[in-house]
């Protein structure tokens, strides 16, 4: 894996905002002007960018290489070979120096000019987990709809808490990677972080986040890859009723005061 610094700042940031990609040459450019142009008009929040590139078979590294240039403060992960979404987003936050991560996707349905909504509420200290919900998902299709709710119902039921967005962009305190071992190698590692994070006891806040839908390309997730992270969330909840089970660990996903 390669690992790019540009600019990257001195001082420990505030907001680390994480950004896994795959096959997006259509959407990248565009999301990073709308990115930075919201983060660039908020010095105040001291925040840094963590790019990964996940082994794209298109000219998607192409793009990120020479638009990353215009920007400050980011730093740009390179997997020469793809390693998947989980293992992706997993590198951005061990690369990620912030108080605060944040996951964005690079697929362009998050709406960037909602990012203050959600940066505002940590720096108030009101949330260590803050959750973005889409309430209306009008660029699905039904049967996609109808996959989502019944997920969220399940796990909710499984796991009997109540959550109503399980993998939509999110922000986490940087605490609570350094209390919990993040297992997941599928799609949950979203719903991972949640239950764990309840069930230590940090703060789980929700907000409305709009959904507006991919413009160009095609998402890589398929019934494989659900059924995957459907599995994941079985055996965890068996777990979790176990004795076995500990929210915490001795083993954390990020050392405490690891920060570099």
């Amino acid at each position: 894996m390669k690992n790019i610094n540009l600019s990257r700042m001195n001082s420990v940031p505030f907001i680390s905002f994480v950004t896994p990609i795959y096959n997006e040459e259509e959407n990248i450019a565009r999301m990073l002007a709308n990115l930075f142009a919201i983060l660039n008009a908020h010095p105040e929040w001291n925040w840094e960018v963590i790019l990964i590139e996940d082994g794209s078979k298109d000219r998607t590294r192409e793009i990120v290489q020479t638009e990353v240039r215009k920007y400050s403060n980011t730093t740009l992960l390179i997997h020469e070979k793809n390693q998947g979404y989980t293992r992706s987003l997993k590198d951005g936050l061990r690369a990620a120096r912030g108080q605060y991560m944040m996951y964005i996707g690079a697929d362009e349905e998050f709406d960037s000019t909602e990012i203050p909504n959600f940066v505002e509420i940590l720096r108030k200290g009101e949330a260590d987990v803050l959750l973005g919900v889409r309430w209306q998902r009008n660029a699905y299709q039904l049967f996609r709809f109808f996959l989502s709710v019944i997920y969220i119902f399940f796990l909710n039921w499984l796991y009997k808490i109540r959550i109503n967005d399980y993998n939509w962009s999110q922000a986490w305190s940087r605490k609570i990677f350094e209390q919990v071992e993040l297992t997941s190698r599928s799609l949950f590692v979203l719903p991972e972080i949640i239950v764990k994070a309840h069930d230590l006891g940090f703060k789980i806040k929700e907000i409305p986040s709009n959904h507006r839908g991919r413009r160009w390309g095609k998402s890589s997730v398929n019934l494989k890859i659900m059924g995957a992270a459907l599995g994941e969330a079985i055996a965890f909840g068996w777990l979790r009723k176990s004795q076995r089970y500990s929210a915490g660990s001795d083993r954390p996903f990020l050392k405490p005061g690891s920060i570099i």
